[in-house]
């Protein structure tokens, strides 16, 4: 069936019918007129509709369709089913960003964003990660955190904020993750 919407509207189009009758007749004239939708593809639903055993039988008279015993309830489970497996999914995206402190991957959805392991930007990550988002980590924090105090000039962890604001704005396409103010660093809600 190449149009599913029509197929759905003669099938709607049949059940309001059979809704505005007080008894449920034992035959039904049925005309449904559709520019998309012609004769030749309404008897196709019609069959489909017989072999599902939702009308007893069908046949094209004078203009109209007559058909037989209809199972209105039947009709409208059918109508139903076909009416929810049209409407797609909508699946939402994973737009949480998590850090993984084993293997040094910042993910966002199914895009991985690498940071070496035991290296500035590892460790600004972990202290980073470890707080709520927004929440500011001092720069003697990180340096203690990774042990590098006596080692490090200061201004590599502003560099380390720099480099990993680089990765993640190529594989997450975020600006700016890591924001940077008088000896804090954190991230960005």
């Amino acid at each position: 069936m190449k149009n599913k919407y029509e197929k759905l509207g003669f099938i709607k189009a049949l059940i309001d019918q059979l809704d505005q009758q007080t008894r449920m007749p034992a035959k039904v004239y049925f005309n449904y007129y559709s520019a998309n939708f012609d004769i030749d593809q309404q008897k196709e639903v019609l069959a489909e509709l017989k072999k599902k055993k939702l009308v007893s039988s069908y046949r094209w008279s004078d203009g109209d369709f007559v058909i037989t015993k209809p199972s209105r309830t039947g009709l409208f489970q059918y109508w139903l089913k076909l009416h929810i497996e049209s409407v797609p999914e909508q699946k939402p995206e994973d737009t949480k960003i998590v850090f993984n402190e084993e293997t040094g991957d910042i993910t966002r959805g199914g895009k991985v964003c690498p940071i070496p392991i035991n290296t500035n930007q590892y460790f600004l990550c972990k202290a980073l990660f470890a707080v709520p988002f927004g929440t500011p980590v001092k720069e003697i924090d990180i340096m203690e955190m990774a042990d590098l105090a006596r080692r490090e000039p200061k201004r590599s962890i502003r560099d380390s904020k720099t480099v990993v604001n680089k990765k993640v704005k190529a594989k997450l396409g975020i600006d700016e993750f890591i924001c940077w103010k008088k000896q804090r660093a954190w991230i960005k809600k």
